[in-house]
């Protein structure tokens, strides 16, 4: 039989010293801030009351856009009408109310842009309560490229992408010998689906950056599925721009296709970003 061991007296010094205890380890601690950064849980009533209070926001604040900038509807169409006023004398309209149903429209569009940094941020604070406190740092990049993005998007349909389809489209009946009899509201319209569709699809960058930072893409998934994205990209460039040349399709379809390998880019950035802090968290 193995004798019992003695246990020591108090102050009596033991012949195997007890292994020294080491503080907790870093992951622990990791757990634990993640546990006091829990995200706010939020119901289905609540995301939906968010959401209206920010629709609401946003609608007043176009709204008084709105007013601001109907005061220059006139000016403001001049500039819409320049890309086709070398190719026609003047546009028509056959309806009483049709000028004013314009300026209704050049003034909501014009409002649309105006105020595009405060849409941008009503965005960012709709999504923000699902994100980390590392993920909300990007709050002022989100909306500062978010806006630029967005004007420039607008800006290329304007000074490229609008005259080069209006050109190919007006010089197609010039050249049949047809007579150009084009509204003011038909063309506006096709202005209004040029400038607000690029001013859309240039915020491809920024979707894809959230989606990284989220966790739901990555820059191998984006390129393995690169064929699929110029697919998608050609449809909505010829939805934008419906002409039946290449020519026109490529102008719009070209700087997208760019754009989305800038947002892949910026995953991969996201990724080893993510890949650096978790091996400093191992560490």
């Amino acid at each position: 039989m193995i004798p019992p061991t003695e246990d020591p007296e108090p102050g009596q010094p033991t012949d195997e010293s007890e292994p020294e205890r080491l503080p907790p380890k870093q992951p622990a601690r990791a757990k634990a801030g993640e546990a006091e950064e829990e995200l706010p849980r939020m119901t289905l009533l609540e995301h939906l009351n968010e959401l209206r209070r920010r629709i609401l926001r946003t609608l007043i604040v176009v709204l008084v856009a709105f007013f601001a900038c109907f005061a220059f509807a006139e000016e403001i169409y001049t500039l819409l009408a320049k890309p086709i006023a070398p190719h026609v004398d003047q546009l028509a309209f056959d309806g009483v109310a049709d000028p004013f149903i314009v300026y209704v429209k050049v003034a909501l569009l014009a409002s649309v842009f105006v105020t595009a940094p405060y849409l941008v941020a009503q965005l960012w604070g709709f999504v923000s309560p699902g994100l980390y406190r590392r993920e909300k740092r990007y709050a002022i990049p989100f909306i500062f490229f978010g806006s630029f993005f967005f004007l420039g998007g607008g800006a290329f349909g304007y000074f490229v992408a609008l005259p080069f389809a209006v050109e190919f489209l007006v010089n197609m009946g010039l050249n049949a010998n047809w007579d150009a009899d084009i509204r003011i509201e038909r063309y506006l319209s096709f202005a209004v689906n040029v400038l607000l569709g690029l001013a859309v699809m240039f915020q491809l960058p920024i979707v894809i950056f959230m989606l990284s930072q989220l966790g739901v893409v990555t820059p191998r998934f984006l390129m393995r599925h690169f064929r699929w994205a110029v697919l998608i990209i050609i449809i909505l460039s010829a939805a934008i721009t419906p002409t039946p040349d290449v020519v026109n399709m490529t102008i719009v379809a070209g700087p997208t296709l760019l754009l989305y390998l800038v947002g892949v880019g910026a995953s991969a950035l996201v990724q080893r970003r993510r890949k650096r802090l978790d091996e400093e968290a191992e560490g």
